[in-house]
């Protein structure tokens, strides 16, 4: 099986589908890219939220359910691992102090708040 060209940031056999509607806005969803019995394509709604939608993914594929991506923790490690290595080497002692204050006070912080 060949590696994902999009969506890379989702589970295996995890689809985005994105729309535009009429009014310019974009519509999200996600959906489950199985098989059937026969071996036919099987596209299951897996809801419009990622977070929900990995718990049903998990679900699905009896895996454990993903931990929670909805709060800052996940993006403080994401920035840690993607984007501090980077960067200068002074810049990522920087970074990672910042970093270890910054954990302090919002790691359990929602994103969305």
């Amino acid at each position: 099986m060949r590696p994902k060209s999009t969506n890379r940031d989702l589970p295996p056999r995890m689809i985005r589908v994105r729309k535009t509607l009429k009014s310019g806005a974009e519509w999200v969803a996600y959906y489950y890219n199985g098989r059937d019995a026969e071996g036919r394509r099987v596209k299951l709604p897996l809801g419009q939220d990622l977070n929900e939608a990995k718990r049903q993914w998990a679900k699905l594929e009896c895996q454990d359910i993903p931990a929670d991506t909805g709060l800052l923790r996940f993006i403080f490690e994401r920035y840690e691992k993607e984007i501090v290595p980077a960067k200068a080497p002074g810049t990522q002692r920087d970074n990672l102090g910042s970093l270890k204050f910054l954990r302090k006070v919002f790691d359990s912080a929602p994103i969305d708040s």
